[in-house]
């Protein structure tokens, strides 16, 4: 798959040069996907709903993703794997743009987000065992609509937690965290992230 779009051109182009920050902690990890979908030239965000029934979370807006297991082979394996699992998005309909910085959940899980161009929803189905439901927001919804921003301190750090609603859907957390970065990426803006300890230097997955 190719990034044909001058969205994805510009995308693409700019997580080849971005250095993530990457935390290294003796901390559980799990990969998420970020998936975008082209949509003929006006792409758009791919978000889920978890399944209310689940202990971790039940309700949120979050990205397709879980916890790292023995068998995938990489933390990206892990992203796609549970894509295929809580989606049914096969890795083939996937190209995987690029990394982002490693999150820090509120329950100490270190989550590293990839960046995915999706190229076909036709196939998306939700696993009603993890998912209550999927949903798209356009990506000019972010470009034109500032976060609600709340300071709050957790793991020792006083940042700043965005908010956005759309449609009903109230994205925030660790999920509208990682995607300000992306939104910083992509559009050229400066809001604030936080800068979880446990840090190495700027790097590559």
């Amino acid at each position: 798959m190719t990034a044909y779009s001058p969205f994805f051109h510009q995308l693409e182009h700019r997580l080849t040069t971005h250095e993530p920050r990457l935390l290294s902690l003796d901390q559980p990890r799990a990969g998420v996907l970020v998936p975008l979908v082209d949509n003929a030239g006006d792409p758009s965000l791919l978000l889920t709903v978890r399944a209310s029934h689940l202990n971790s979370h039940p309700g949120d807006i979050a990205f397709p993703g879980g916890m790292w297991e023995p068998e995938d082979t990489s933390l990206q394996a892990t992203a796609l794997r549970e894509t295929h699992e809580e989606l049914n998005l096969s890795p083939d309909l996937i190209q995987v743009l690029g990394p982002l910085s490693t999150g820090l959940s509120k329950n100490g899980v270190q989550v590293f987000p990839f960046v995915g161009k999706v190229s076909s929803l036709d196939q998306c189905v939700a696993s009603p065992d993890e998912i209550a439901e999927w949903f798209t927001v356009p990506w000019a919804f972010f470009t034109d609509t500032a976060p609600r921003l709340q300071p709050i301190e957790r793991h020792g750090i006083s940042f700043q937690i965005p908010h956005y609603d759309y449609d009903g859907h109230h994205i925030w957390g660790l999920t509208a965290m990682i995607l300000l970065e992306l939104v910083n990426l992509t559009e050229g803006t400066d809001w604030p992230l936080p800068a979880f300890t446990g840090v190495t230097r700027p790097g590559r997955l």
